[in-house]
């Protein structure tokens, strides 16, 4: 498994952890602070678990770029990873800071929002781009492969 994929996966399953210990808060305190910390939880859960593993997983087992990158651009897969975890980290402090601060004064928890979900949305971006061209047609591949191969003989 690629180093990059193990950063995903393992990223994935600490976000898993904390998503489940705000869940157990939520519950445990109940009240204005459930509405507070709900789209927390749920970001944490979904982007942080589940994009996470789905990331690591799709850019270590779907089909080689080529013999000589087999993922790609590396970079932009790190710009993925990178992208969507310091936005997720931004959101989980921010967004509740706002809230408790109301929205008229959103200052600089306004700002961090703005921040991370510019940084989210470039980590997936980065993602769809990196993993775009390794959806390929099986058909179209093996013709490739041909029309190569007889190019190389003749």
């Amino acid at each position: 498994m690629p180093t990059l994929s193990r950063i995903f996966l393992k990223l994935g399953l600490l976000y898993f952890v904390l998503a489940m210990l705000v869940a157990a808060a939520l519950a445990w305190v109940g009240g204005a602070w459930s509405a507070l910390l709900l789209p927390t939880y749920l970001h944490l859960f979904m982007v942080g678990w589940v994009t996470q593993c789905i990331v690591g997983v799709a850019l270590w087992l779907f089909p080689k770029w080529s013999k000589e990158q087999p993922r790609g651009p590396e970079w932009l897969g790190w710009t993925s990873l990178v992208g969507l975890n310091l936005g997720l980290v931004l959101r989980a402090v921010a967004e509740p800071m706002l809230a408790l601060q109301g929205a008229d004064e959103a200052g600089i928890f306004g700002g961090l929002l703005v921040v991370s979900a510019i940084a989210q949305w470039a980590g997936g971006l980065a993602f769809a781009a990196a993993i775009w061209p390794r959806i390929k047609d099986p058909k179209a591949e093996r013709a490739r492969r041909k029309k190569q191969a007889r190019a190389e003989e003749g």
